[in-house]
C-alpha cells in the first residue's frame, strides 16, 4: 500500500507485479455412477485407491458392473475418482435400543445394504462414571471360510444421552463411525434430576471445621467453589450431623449458583444432593458433581464425588440403553460357599428358552478349582467353565464373563446375536447377583435381525436394493440424486456409467449424461451395449441407433474385455471396458500429457486376457470411419486401445474435434483458464488489465508449448492470446465485458501411417 512519508529517511514500498499464475487442472479425475452392494446412496465419495472403494462400497460384486470398472480403473493407472451409488429400493438395517421401559436410541447402519444385518452392538457401563455414562461397541461380522468372524470393530467410551454433554453419544458416534449412525428418540422426557451421593460416612467423617470449601459443577456449568461458613454442631448423632452439613452445603451452593441444590440424608449414613433446574437450565442438563476445592476442601472427607467413593448420576442416566449380556446386581460383601455352580437357560429374543437347565460348575466339586477369594477369581472361573462346556453346549461358544465394578456381566458369543443367558435362582446365582429375579439378560443388539428380549424392538432389515432403473441413474437435478449427485463435486474430468450399457432401453441415460458432461467440461467413455456382440451388430448400431451419442464430449468403444472374475472363482467373464479405458487415459496423461492419444501399442489394458469379439483389420477399418473405437489383441503386445476418435469422429461429419486428445486438450484449457481468470472479475476494464491477462495466459500457454502440447516450430505458430481494444470494444467496456481470445494449434494423432516403397531400377548401360 502507498507509504505516507512523515520523517526524513528511506521508505520501502512493495508494488504488485500483476502476475496471477494459472495452474492447469487435473485431467483424469473420473466419476463412476451406478449400482454397488453397499455405501451411501446418491452421495459422491472421493476415492484414491480400490482399497478406498472396498471400505466405502464393499468391493467387487457380481451384480455390480461398476465395482469391476473401478477395479480396472486403478489397475490401469487411475489415481483419483468419485463414486456415486445408485440403487433401487435400498434400505439400511436399523434397530431401536431401549432402557427398561421405552426406546431411547435408534441405530442405523451407515449405508443401505444387507451388510448392516451383520452388525452387532454391545452396551456396557464400565465407564469413568458407571452411574451416568455408557460404552458402545459396534462389530461388523464378515464371512471367512464359511464362518462369520469379527471384522471392523469400533468402540466409543464414556457416552452420554445428554445433548449438552461434550461426549453426547449422537455427536460422538456420528462424527467418527464408519459403521453406524445414531438418532436419539425424540420423545425422551427428562423428568428426573441429577444427584450426587456420598460414600458411607461415620461420625468421625463429619467432624468438619468452619469455613470449609466445596468445588462443584452444577447443571453443566462450572466448576465453582463455595465457602461453607457455618460448622456442623459438635457431637450429637450421625444423623443430626449429616442433616446439618446437608443444610449448610445446600445453602452455600444455592447462594453461589442459583437455582442451586437440595440436600438430604439417605440410608442414615450418606449425603445426597439433587440439582434444581429452572427455565435457564433444562431438565436434560440436570447434574451435580463434586471436586476437591483449591484449599480447605471437605469433599474428600465427606466422600463426595467419583474420586472419593461417591456416585453421581445426571438426568440423562435414566435413558441409557440397557447393557448387553447378563448383568448382575452389586456383590457386597463377597462370601462364597464351598461349592459354586450356576444353572442357566439360553433365551432367544422374546421367544423364551431354547436350551434349559445347563449346569455351569464354577468352583469346588466336581471341578478341581479352589474357592475364589475375589470377584476377579470368580470371573476367571466362569470363563474357564464356559470354555469347558462349549464342546457340548454350542450356544456357549465365544461367551465370556467380565467384572464391572462390583458387578459381574456374562456376554454371549457372536454365533447368534439374538440369544441371551438367564441364570435360575440358586445360592450361587443369588450371591453373585445373577439370578433371574434381579439380573437383566439382554442379547447383542443386532440391526435388521429382530427382537431381543427386553431391550430391542423390531428393526429394519437391510436391503441392497435392485439395480437402478433409467430414472434412478438420471436422478433429479434439484434433489442432486443419480447422475446429478455430481453437482456436489467441484471437478471431474471423465464419466463412466457401466449400468447404462448393461442392457437395452437406456439410451436416454447416456444422452442425458453426455449433455451433463458437456455442461461440466467433462468427457464420457461409453462401451457399446452388452447386447452388441458381433461386428455386424456393431456396424448396424453405429448406423442410426448410436446417433444421439455422437458428441465431442464422448468416445465409443467396442468390444468388451474379458478377464478372470474373482466373484466367480476365477471363471473368465466379460466386462465393460470403460473403467479400464479411464485408467488408460489417466496413465497416458501422467506419462505423456493429455494431448497424447490414449491408443496404440503402448496403450495396453492391464488385466485383460482377451476380448468378447476379435476384430479383423478389415472390420476395424469399417468401424473406425464410423467413429467407433476398436479394442484389439495383438500377439506379444496384448489387448490395446486401437482408436482415438470422439463421438463426432465419423469421417462423414468432418468435425474439428474428431480426435479424443484434441477434445480433451481443449477441455483442459477451458477449465484451467476458467478457474485461472477468476481474478479478472471486477477489475478496471482497460489496457493495464488486458496487459496482465495477456501476460498470465501467455505464460500458461507457453509452458504447455514447451511441454510439447501444441504443434508449431515457434510459439507464434503454436498459440496466441489476444486481449486488447480490438477484442474488447468501447461498447463491450460499457457492458462490463472483457473478451479474451485464445487459439492453439493441436497435435493430431498419426492415425494412418503410409509407407511408400519403390524398387530401384539399375540404369541400363549402353
Amino acid at each position: 500500500m502507498p507509504v505516507a512519508p512523515t520523517y526524513p529517511g528511506v521508505y520501502i514500498e512493495e508494488i504488485p507485479s500483476g502476475v496471477h499464475t494459472i495452474t492447469g487442472v487435473s485431467t483424469s479425475i473420473t466419476a463412476f455412477v451406478g449400482y454397488t452392494m453397499r455405501g451411501t446412496v446418491n452421495d459422491p465419495v472421493h476415492i484414491f485407491s480400490f482399497a478406498d472403494f472396498e471400505r466405502a462400497f464393499g468391493g467387487l460384486d457380481a451384480a455390480s458392473p461398476l465395482s469391476h470398472c473401478v477395479k480396472h480403473f486403478f489397475q490401469n493407472g487411475g489415481t483419483e475418482g468419485y463414486v456415486v451409488r445408485v440403487a433401487q429400493g435400498a434400505l439400511a438395517a436399523t434397530v431401536s435400543l431401549r432402557n427398561a421401559t421405552t426406546g431411547v436410541l435408534d441405530i442405523a447402519a451407515a449405508s443401505a445394504g444387507t451388510w448392516g444385518n451383520n452388525l452387532q452392538i454391545d452396551v456396557d457401563y464400565d465407564t469413568s462414571n458407571p452411574s451416568s455414562l455408557f460404552n458402545l461397541r459396534v462389530t461388523e461380522y464378515v464371512e471367512r471360510n464359511g464362518r462369520m468372524v469379527p471384522g471392523r470393530v469400533e468402540t466409543f467410551r464414556n457416552l452420554s444421552l445428554n445433548s449438552f454433554d461434550p461426549n453426547y453419544a449422537v455427536a460422538a458416534v456420528n462424527g467418527q463411525s464408519q459403521l453406524v449412525t445414531l438418532t436419539r428418540a425424540a420423545a425422551l422426557a427428562f423428568a428426573g434430576n441429577g444427584k450426587s451421593t456420598s460414600g458411607v460416612l461415620t461420625l468421625a467423617d463429619v467432624a468438619v471445621t468452619p469455613g470449609y470449601r466445596v468445588a462443584y459443577s452444577l447443571n453443566g456449568s462450572g466448576p465453582f467453589e463455595a465457602v461453607v461458613a457455618a460448622p456442623s454442631p459438635p457431637g450429637g448423632t450421625l444423623a443430626s450431623a449429616l442433616a446439618a452439613i446437608a443444610g449448610d452445603i445446600t445453602a452455600a451452593i444455592t447462594a453461589k449458583s442459583p437455582p442451586g441444590v437440595t440436600g438430604a440424608v439417605v440410608g442414615g449414613n450418606r449425603l445426597e444432593f439433587t440439582a434444581v433446574t429452572d427455565a435457564a437450565n433444562p431438565p436434560e442438563r440436570s447434574s451435580i458433581q463434586f471436586f476437591d476445592a483449591s484449599s480447605n476442601s471437605v469433599v474428600g472427607q465427606l466422600k463426595l464425588g467419583l474420586a472419593r467413593g461417591g456416585t453421581e448420576a445426571d438426568a440423562a442416566a435414566a435413558f441409557r440403553p440397557l447393557p448387553t449380556g447378563t448383568t448382575g446386581t452389586a456383590v457386597s460383601p463377597f462370601a462364597p460357599a464351598a461349592t459354586g455352580s450356576l444353572t442357566m437357560d439360553v433365551m432367544k429374543g422374546s421367544g423364551g428358552a431354547i436350551a434349559s437347565g445347563i449346569v455351569l460348575p464354577i468352583w469346588g466339586a466336581p471341578t478341581a478349582r479352589p474357592i475364589p477369594a475375589s470377584l476377579d477369581e470368580v470371573v476367571a472361573d466362569i470363563n474357564t467353565a464356559l470354555t469347558e462346556l462349549t464342546p457340548t453346549q454350542p450356544y456357549l461358544a465365544g461367551a465370556s464373563a467380565q467384572r464391572i465394578g462390583n458387578t459381574i456381566r456374562v456376554l454371549p458369543g457372536p454365533t447368534d446375536p439374538n440369544i441371551s443367558f438367564q441364570f435360575t435362582v440358586g445360592a450361587t446365582a443369588t450371591s453373585l447377583g445373577l439370578d433371574a429375579g434381579t439380573a437383566r439378560n439382554i442379547g447383542h443388539y443386532a440391526p435388521g435381525v429382530g427382537v431381543t428380549a427386553m431391550a430391542q424392538v423390531l428393526g429394519t432389515v437391510g436391503n441392497n436394493g435392485m439395480p437402478p432403473l433409467a430414472s434412478d441413474l438420471i436422478g433429479n437435478e434439484a434433489a442432486k440424486t443419480g447422475l446429478y449427485a455430481l453437482e456436489n463435486v467441484d471437478l471431474f474430468n471423465m464419466l463412466v456409467m457401466p449400468d447404462a450399457t448393461a442392457g437395452s432401453g437406456l439410451m436416454n441415460v447416456l444422452t442425458e449424461a453426455i449433455a451433463y458432461c458437456t455442461r461440466r467440461r467433462a468427457f464420457m467413455i461409453i462401451d457399446a451395449p452388452e447386447t452388441i456382440g458381433t461386428f455386424a451388430q456393431a456396424q448396424t448400431w453405429m448406423g442410426a441407433t448410436a446417433s444421439p451419442l455422437r458428441s465431442r464430449n464422448s468416445a465409443l468403444y467396442f468390444p468388451r474385455i474379458r478377464e478372470p472374475d474373482p466373484t466367480k472363482n476365477g471363471a473368465v467373464g466379460t466386462f465393460a471396458a470403460a473403467g479400464a479405458l479411464a485408467g488408460l487415459y489417466a496413465r497416458t496423461d501422467a506419462e505423456r500429457g493429455v494431448w497424447k492419444a490414449p491408443a496404440g501399442t503402448s496403450a495396453t489394458i492391464v488385466g485383460a486376457t482377451g476380448l468378447s469379439y476379435t476384430l479383423t483389420d478389415r472390420e476395424n477399418g469399417t468401424l473406425n470411419p464410423l467413429g467407433l473405437n476398436a479394442l484389439r489383441t495383438f500377439p506379444v503386445i496384448g489387448t490395446v486401445s486401437w482408436g482415438a476418435r470422439t463421438g463426432r469422429g465419423a469421417d462423414a461429419l468432418a468435425d474439428e474435434y474428431k480426435y479424443v486428445p484434441v477434445r480433451r486438450l481443449a477441455l483442459f484449457l477451458e477449465e484451467s483458464l476458467y478457474r485461472g481468470t477468476q481474478w479478472v472479475v471486477f477489475e478496471p476494464n482497460d489496457e493495464p488489465l488486458w496487459s496482465q491477462v495477456r501476460l498470465n495466459l501467455g505464460a500458461f500457454m507457453h509452458t504447455l508449448y514447451a511441454q510439447g502440447a501444441f504443434q508449431g516450430r515457434t510459439p507464434r505458430e503454436a498459440y496466441f492470446v489476444k486481449c486488447d481494444k480490438e477484442t474488447t470494444t468501447p461498447n463491450d467496456v460499457d457492458l462490463g465485458r472483457v473478451n479474451i481470445v485464445v487459439g492453439f494449434a493441436p497435435l493430431k494423432p498419426a492415425e494412418f501411417v503410409i509407407i511408400q516403397i519403390q524398387q530401384i531400377v539399375p540404369a541400363l548401360q549402353t
